[in-house]
Order: C-alpha cells, then structure tokens, then sequence
C-alpha cells in the first residue's frame, strides 16, 4: 500500500493546479449595412447595432479603394467604392463604413482587395480618432487567429 501513496500525492497535486482553458468565442452574429443605421430625416443608430456594441460579428461588404492606402486597417463598405481623398479626406465614405482593424498588421498596409469580403470580429461603436488621426464612429476589430477554435484535421480515407 505504501509503494501508491507517492502515486496518489501526485495525483492530487495534479487535480489541484489549474489547466488554462482555451477561450471559446461566441459564434458571431450576422449584421448587415442595411442594419446599421435606422433610414429616415436624420440618421440614427439602430436597437440592433446598440445591442451588438462590444460583441462579435460577421459582416459581408467591399474593401473601399482609398487613395492613400491605411495601415493596419481598411474601410469596408456595402458595394465597390473608390475615394479621392485629396480635400474631403474620407468624406467620400457612405455613414455607415466600418473601419476593421486588422491587429496582425498593425502599422502595416493592408493591400486592397476587389471583391467581397466576410470579416469577423467585435463590434466597436461611437466617436474615435486613432494615432493616424483616422476619425471613425463604427469599427470591426478583427478576430486574431489564436483567438479562434482550431478545426480538427481532416480524417484520412
């Protein structure tokens, strides 16, 4: 009997050290442009992009071409849009353009993409400048890989 007790001591000791769980992300919640704002006189919020501040979502839109290309982030918009920003700055963009921040790339530029996009990420909303003096009201921060469930490999056949 004595030869287990250093067995179940161990075990113990096991049992009693916390094992760091994997943070699961809730599956994001679909919110469309359309949705953003509520259409009328003057533009506001909706319940629905209220209720979404500070959690994830999945949006499907267009990289806006910019000019002058952004670092670290881009504009996504709900159809193809090209901006001159010389003057008006980003005064082209529509109300409801989502600036995503793409933390991976952080002071680097993101290369435009032409055709649509699906971003996930959590919901930002209200006034805000950053470093780059890029004013926004509506903001996608991107999920970061380790962030997300690792999909199990494939079973060979």
């Amino acid at each position: 009997m004595s030869h287990l007790l250093p067995t179940i001591g161990l075990l113990s000791l096991l049992t009693a050290t916390p094992i760091p769980a994997r943070r699961i992300l809730p599956e994001p919640v679909p919110l469309e442009f359309r949705e953003i704002l509520l259409r009328g006189p003057k533009a506001e919020l909706s319940a629905k992009v209220r209720g979404l501040a500070g959690k994830r979502v999945r949006m499907v839109g267009f990289m806006a071409h910019m000019e002058e290309p952004t670092a670290g982030a881009f504009y996504l918009v709900s159809r193809p849009l090209h901006c001159a920003e010389d003057g008006a700055g980003t005064g082209d963009l529509p109300l409801d353009a989502m600036l995503v921040i793409v933390r991976s790339s952080a002071g680097q530029e993101i290369p435009f993409y032409p055709g649509q996009l699906s971003v996930s990420g959590v919901l930002e909303v209200g006034h805000q400048s950053d470093a780059e003096g890029r004013a926004s009201f509506f903001r996608l921060v991107l999920d970061r890989p380790e962030d997300l469930p690792k999909r199990p490999a494939p079973r060979p056949r």
